[in-house]
């Protein structure tokens, strides 16, 4: 099948933009990130956006989004609202984030967090479907949510860690692990879920993305890039923030925030690549049409 563009851009920034929403419903749970919630939420809001346009070339003409909204028990109703949710949510958190109600910005910082981890699952969701063995798999959605909050989660680490406070890096950095551990973790159980997919077949087989046409992209883009770099960057990252936030040097601070900034980069073409995989074994099932 032909990577659609539109649709992997747009699954790839609302993966951000959610992972920022969770990052924000975590500061505010902990009493964090005061400093750059501005900048998280506007950052999410633009992710989301820039998703949304994305998304509509994918449609040729952006009235045909409304087309969706006549069928309401659709998946990809479900998807538009769950994104202009999140949206909402992200602007009216960035409209708060300017004034001091930290009662109103406690609620809606959880609403931030819940529109972040449904959000990616319901596009997750919307792909599954039983033609399609290696997309009819719950691993599939929480793919799209474990390298959205990988790629979120270190982007708000990487955004404290260059214009929050120090007394936040901590709590920004472990946050930013755990977003790498649920990307790591979710890429391999959607690798792994191919294996056992029914209707087997060459195109969709491990063996095509350890040793066959996809090899490359597998070992490089995704194993590579998206995991091992990632997991050794924040690790070099949690090895030098310690002295960063006990009040060191601008350089220790300055050489984490370029560990973080650089594992968001490698995310990304992790998430990218494994996507471009996922459309390339996404044949349909040949039994059903033959």
């Amino acid at each position: 099948m032909d990577v659609q563009w539109p649709l992997l851009i747009f699954s790839v920034l609302l993966g951000m933009g959610s992972g920022l929403l969770v990052f924000i419903g975590i500061g505010e749970l902990k009493g964090a990130f005061k400093k750059v919630r501005f900048v998280l939420a506007v950052s999410a809001l633009v992710l989301l956006a820039a998703g949304g346009v994305a998304s509509t070339f994918h449609l040729g003409h952006i009235d045909r989004a409304f087309h969706i909204l006549g069928n309401l028990n659709s998946a990809f109703s479900h998807e538009l609202f769950a994104v202009a949710f999140a949206a909402l949510v992200a602007l009216v958190y960035a409209v708060l984030a300017r004034k001091d109600y930290p009662g109103a910005s406690k609620v809606v910082g959880i609403l931030a967090l819940i529109a972040g981890l449904v959000l990616p699952l319901t596009a997750g969701i919307s792909f599954m479907m039983p033609a399609r063995p290696a997309w009819d798999s719950f691993t599939l959605p929480l793919m799209y949510l474990g390298t959205g909050l990988g790629m979120g989660m270190v982007l708000g680490a990487a955004l404290v860690y260059a214009k929050g406070d120090a007394e936040d890096a901590p709590l920004a950095l472990r946050v930013a692990i755990i977003g790498v551990v649920c990307s790591i973790v979710t890429m391999v159980a959607y690798v792994a879920a191919l294996a056992l997919a029914p209707f087997a077949h060459e195109s969709r087989s491990l063996a095509r993305l350890f040793s066959g046409s996809l090899a490359v992209e597998f070992w490089v883009g995704v194993a590579l890039l998206g995991i091992v770099v990632p997991a050794v960057l924040v690790g070099l990252a949690a090895k030098r923030s310690p002295k960063a936030s006990a009040g060191g040097s601008a350089v220790a601070v300055k050489q984490t925030a370029g560990y973080l900034w650089a594992a968001f980069v490698c995310l990304v073409i992790g998430s990218v690549v494994l996507r471009v995989i996922m459309y390339a074994v996404a044949t349909s099932v040949e039994s059903l049409i033959y």
